[in-house]
């Protein structure tokens, strides 16, 4: 009996990255990944049943590897200190994140699969679902404790991500869109905050700027 290991796994996690990313999730074969790895299809199967769980492993593994720590800030964060500088910095990585070429790729390879495939319920599910509901955690403890208005902390999440995805998501569309720099990833992060915080500000601090703008 072959032993797997935690190596082996990585291994194939990047090859079938690039195989998906190359040929679309339709096209792509585990005999494909199989070939240009080594081993065999039982190899592959023996980690992952189908190609299907393949890739929603190698979506868990892009967000591991590129985003992971974002979140566990949020999630190690004492939130009684106030959530702006931690959530800006959560904000910026996650902007670097959409913005890399991997994550440009495969959401052109998610929305031209979609229509005949569940390869976009896959990658919502392994992606997207996973961090709106963690970032919702994160603002529910944020509005219970008084730093943003009481809303639906899920609605909040969603709209926060919407916010960031706005200045980059016609890059979808470009053939060779321009990268962006790190100055310019920066300021559509803190646009982008800047909006939510306006939209979610705690009553408290939308008097003050009542009162203010009336004096």
């Amino acid at each position: 009996m072959k032993v797997r290991t935690e190596a082996r796994r990585e291994a194939i996690l990047e090859v079938a990255s690039e195989v998906f990313l190359e040929l679309g999730f339709e096209r792509a074969s585990i005999a494909e990944i199989v070939r240009r790895i080594g081993g065999s299809k039982s190899t592959i199967y023996g980690y992952y049943p189908s190609k299907e769980a393949l890739f929603q492993a190698v979506t868990l593994a892009a967000g591991e590897r590129h985003i992971r720590t974002a979140f566990d800030e949020l999630a190690a964060h004492d939130i009684r200190s106030g959530i702006h500088g931690v959530l800006g910095s959560f904000c910026n990585k996650l902007v670097q994140f959409l913005c890399s070429p991997q994550m440009l790729a495969t959401h052109r390879m998610v929305l031209a699969e979609a229509g005949h495939s569940n390869m976009g319920e896959l990658f919502y599910e392994a992606g997207p679902k996973r961090g709106a509901w963690e970032l919702a955690e994160f603002f529910r403890a944020a509005m219970d404790n008084g730093h943003l208005r009481t809303e639906d902390p899920h609605v909040a999440a969603l709209q926060l991500f919407a916010l960031l995805n706005a200045e980059t998501q016609l890059r979808w569309y470009y053939r060779n869109p321009p990268p962006l720099t790190e100055q310019e990833m920066q300021g559509v992060a803190e646009r982008a905050l800047a909006t939510f915080a306006r939209a979610y500000a705690p009553p408290s601090a939308t008097k003050h700027c009542n009162d203010d703008a009336e004096r």
